[in-house]
């Protein structure tokens, strides 16, 4: 269930001035990097960007040891997305652990595979305001992430809606649904997956998956807008996290359903418009970059610090410290968005 103050989002939002920010901490990099969104990007910087998600995916395993489960590379950041749900999730450090999560991404996308880009994001308003999500040129064979799952016929559990097109056509996966059990449940071989939908079940006649629009209106310019017009950390957090990203989730489904959803190559681009959205929400008040408040915990018994550690399992050496992830231009990052307007 979500909490009670994101149901009474919508009715209360309040417009927050704009205003140049300072630093957090005084270290600002000079030269940031721009991620752009995924239409901008050429072809060839398209290519660099799918050749090295692939290869990251093909690479094996160096964390995890005694997990069966975990094969890959990739799977290493599945596993530790995975197993924190409870603790990244819903709670105050939604958006700075999964902005760790994408700077460690992108980073290990460098260093292991060489890539020579820029994380890209996905910025679907544009879709749901033109209710074209269906369509979307992130789903095309040659330039995007491939289509929807296709109905295979295959009895064998987490083979029915398989991706058959793209660069990650008829990948198979390790890693599934099945908390907290990793090892039984968990460990099920299955294609990689995806069953687009609108959450109104199956066609009556056809028995196929209606998928309608996707639910655009939980995701369009008009739903962002609102977001960033809250006047705290806590009420936009809960809003952006339990609207726009939890149905971007939903809407693709398969793989990008349960809390395995690195598992979806997408993962990454629209986690980093969800970062987009809370570092415009970060530059409209020059306070922002040190508004941070929620709970560490879902029952709501610990209050959450800027200084608190992040939990990161064997995927980090150290553990990451919010504030330390509260500015995209300081600290250990050094980046921007190539649009931060709606």
């Amino acid at each position: 269930m979500l909490p009670q103050s994101l149901l009474l989002a919508l009715g209360a939002a309040s417009t927050a001035a704009a205003s140049v920010i300072p630093r957090q901490n005084g270290t600002t990099c000079t030269n940031p990097v721009v991620r752009k969104e995924w239409r901008e990007l050429t072809d060839a910087e398209k290519a660099e960007y799918l050749r090295a998600a692939v290869c990251v995916r093909n690479l094996p395993k160096q964390k995890y040891s005694q997990i069966e489960a975990v094969t890959t590379r990739m799977d290493d950041l599945v596993y530790t997305h995975f197993s924190l749900n409870l603790d990244i999730h819903f709670v105050a450090n939604f958006l700075p652990w999964h902005r760790w999560f994408l700077h460690l991404h992108e980073n290990l996308l460098r260093d292991e595979c060489g890539f020579k880009g820029v994380q890209p994001y996905w910025d679907w308003s544009i879709e749901a305001d033109s209710r074209t999500m269906p369509e979307s040129p992130i789903w095309d064979a040659a330039t995007g992430f491939g289509g929807n799952g296709v109905k295979t016929g295959n009895p064998t559990p987490g083979f029915q809606r398989c991706v058959v097109d793209g660069p990650f056509a008829n990948t198979n996966l390790t890693l599934a649904m099945g908390w907290p059990d990793m090892n039984t449940v968990g460990n099920r071989l299955h294609c990689f997956t995806r069953e687009f939908n609108s959450a109104e079940g199956h066609d009556p006649v056809t028995g196929e998956i209606i998928i309608g629009d996707m639910q655009v209106s939980a995701y369009s310019s008009a739903v962002m807008r609102t977001i960033d017009n809250f006047d705290t950390y806590r009420r936009m957090s809960e809003m952006l996290e339990g609207l726009p990203h939890a149905q971007i989730h939903s809407v693709i489904f398969g793989d990008m359903g349960p809390a395995t959803s690195p598992n979806e190559p997408l993962f990454f681009l629209h986690h980093a418009n969800v970062d987009r959205a809370w570092a415009r929400w970060q530059g409209r008040n020059a306070t922002r970059l040190a508004d941070y408040a929620g709970f560490i915990d879902r029952d709501e018994t610990i209050r959450a610090s800027i200084t608190d550690e992040m939990p990161v399992m064997e995927l980090a050496d150290t553990k990451p410290v919010v504030q330390d992830y509260m500015d995209t231009m300081a600290g250990p990052l050094c980046y921007t968005y190539s649009k931060m307007t709606l």
